[in-house]
């Protein structure tokens, strides 16, 4: 019975395991997401709007494995890819309204 416990336990968590190993950006990729995304942003809302919806932008996809990410980046991604993650940006919303 305890045996049976223990894989209750420890199954859910080793199957986890493969989504940890890659759940945030490559090396410098975040940060160059970043400055991509508040220089496009900032004209329409304004800098400090633009840095959060880009920041909430990077969090919405920084699960995706590092090769997507790299592919996004690099724009060699596929239009599904690319759709997906459009999708997960698109669920931030800019704090400001648009500037005039």
């Amino acid at each position: 019975m305890r045996l049976n416990r223990f894989f209750a336990v420890v199954a859910p968590i080793v199957l986890l395991l493969p989504l940890a190993a890659h759940a945030d950006w490559p090396k410098g990729e975040r940060e160059k997401y970043m400055a991509q995304c508040t220089e496009a942003a900032t004209p329409q809302i304004g800098a400090a709007a633009a840095k959060a919806h880009c920041a909430c932008g990077a969090d919405a996809i920084k699960s995706y494995p590092a090769k997507d990410l790299q592919a996004l980046m690099d724009n060699k991604a596929s239009e599904e890819l690319q759709r997906q993650a459009l999708t997960q940006i698109s669920k931030c919303k800019a704090n400001n309204p648009a500037k005039k």
